[in-house]
């Protein structure tokens, strides 16, 4: 996989949520976006289907107004904007992207006829009316809608929820990713700020890391809210969709300065999206790399990590510091200070025992060894009952090996099948956290899936120590 296949993440975008639709004479405003051009490595189709799957049907008033491809279909359009669920749900481009804003026809703009004497009196007795109303106390009376003269459409209330634009759904998912999301993504308090300040401000100028933040909150909503869960699914998987569309724009061979920065937040956001996925298995198996049956993360980190690469050194004079010192701290914490070259090698002993006695390639044994190297100190560390937990800790071993072992397991080599199922321990030690929920057990089930009758005996050492049961 080249360093670019490996950025272009699953996908993003949104619509408002469920509000009501001002009612007026001449047409409303439509906003309309402009597609960009689609890469994407994380194929969303499979939680489209499922969300689309469980979306309960409900009576609907008949619309006049839906866009074409549910018309062409014949299925009621909700006729949100800027796409309308029934699109998203297939997972195809809705004509209202791409639609025009309608323009206010003629005759709502001509000036008003005078009227008669009569009607004049009875309009100046109202005016009275109203401004005797309005000199009473404002909890007395509902607030009056604000209308503008010769206005396509009536200005809203302050006080009005149900405001078409206002993006109530973006801001739902902002607020909830600043107050709690960011604080889920990194146990250090200078990397929650680096999520909840520095990400959002790139954010604010950067549309595609806007919208990676916005799905993955989308998600965590989705984790929490069980009863809206489809619903907050399919919206962060537009948005995702989205970001990932306007990001491979800018990926190329000679991306450099705040596009190499800005890229290097996107693929770990698509990390943290990708693994808040959800990972129920589908027929058509899109949210796995080909027959191997392993997750779309496992592999987005080799292209974070070229990133690191393009950036070097340079990478702690940009806004990145706090989150690579803090990588970097936690790396040379686990690998500094003890007595762990003093301990025998008793954790992977018998795994590494079999990977020598059945690899005769000498490369692919040195890729085995350094991986194993590897596991071992990460599993060391996680028996360290002072040591402070952090899922980074987890990941840093993936990082180690994202270039070596994990293209392995595309082919997938029994081996490095075997040697990744031992590292669900680490995933199941840290599962407290909502997006790596799960995911240990998963991985266990397809490895035992994957791996042979004479290579299965490799990983009875994480079963047991996982408590995972196999199937009878």
């Amino acid at each position: 996989m080249s360093d670019t296949e490996s950025l272009a993440g699953g996908p993003v975008m949104t619509n408002a949520p469920d509000a009501p639709v001002q009612q007026h004479s001449s047409s409303s405003t439509t906003t309309t976006y402009t597609p960009t051009t689609e890469a994407s490595l994380i194929s969303p189709t499979s939680a489209l289907q499922y969300a689309a799957a469980n979306y309960p049907r409900r009576a609907h008033r008949k619309s006049r107004t839906g866009c074409p491809t549910c018309k062409a279909r014949k299925i009621k359009c909700d006729e949100r904007h800027p796409a309308c669920l029934n699109c998203i749900s297939h997972g195809v481009e809705c004509p209202f992207l791409t639609m025009k804003p309608s323009v206010p026809s003629r005759s709502s703009t001509k000036t008003a006829k005078p009227r008669s004497s009569a009607s004049t009196g009875a309009a100046s007795s109202q005016s009275q009316s109203q401004s005797q109303s309005q000199s009473q106390p404002s909890s007395s009376r509902p607030s009056p809608s604000l209308q503008i003269p010769n206005s396509p459409s009536p200005a809203p209330s302050p006080a009005s929820l149900g405001d078409p634009d206002l993006p109530l759904l973006e801001l739902e998912l902002l607020h909830n990713f600043t107050v709690l999301t960011y604080s889920t993504l990194a146990a250090d308090a200078q990397v929650g700020d680096f999520w909840r300040v520095t990400v959002v401000q790139i954010g604010l100028r950067c549309d595609y890391i806007m919208r990676a933040v916005l799905g993955v909150s989308a998600l965590h909503l989705a984790y929490h809210r069980p009863e809206r869960r489809d619903f907050y699914t399919a919206q962060g998987i537009e948005f995702h969709r989205r970001a990932s569309r306007s990001a491979t724009r800018f990926i190329g061979p000679d991306i450099e300065g705040d596009d190499v920065v800005n890229l290097f937040i996107f693929s770990m956001l698509t990390i943290y999206f990708a693994l808040a996925s959800p990972r129920r298995s589908l027929a058509d198996g899109s949210f796995f790399i080909g027959e191997a049956g392993f997750p779309d993360w496992a592999f987005l980190l080799n292209g974070a990590k070229s990133l690191s690469h393009v950036l070097g050194d340079r990478g702690h004079q940009t806004l990145l510091a706090p989150f690579l010192a803090y990588g970097a701290g936690r790396w040379n914490a686990t690998r500094a200070g003890d007595d762990r070259e003093e301990k025998p090698a008793l954790l992977l002993a018998e795994l590494r025992q079999h990977v020598t006695e059945s690899v005769q390639e000498p490369d692919l044994l040195v890729t085995y060894t350094h991986a194993l190297d590897e596991l071992e100190i990460a599993l060391v560390a996680r028996q360290d009952p002072l040591a402070p937990r952090d899922v980074l800790d987890a990941m840093l071993w993936l990082w180690a090996v994202a270039d070596s072992l994990v293209p392995l397991l595309k082919v997938p080599r029994q081996e490095a099948v075997a040697i990744f199922a031992h590292f669900c321990i680490l995933l199941k030690h840290h599962e407290s956290v909502w997006w790596l929920q799960g995911w240990g057990d998963h991985l266990i089930s397809r490895a035992y899936e994957i791996l042979d009758e004479e290579h299965r005996p490799w990983i009875g050492w994480p079963i047991r120590e996982m408590g995972w049961v196999a199937p009878g």
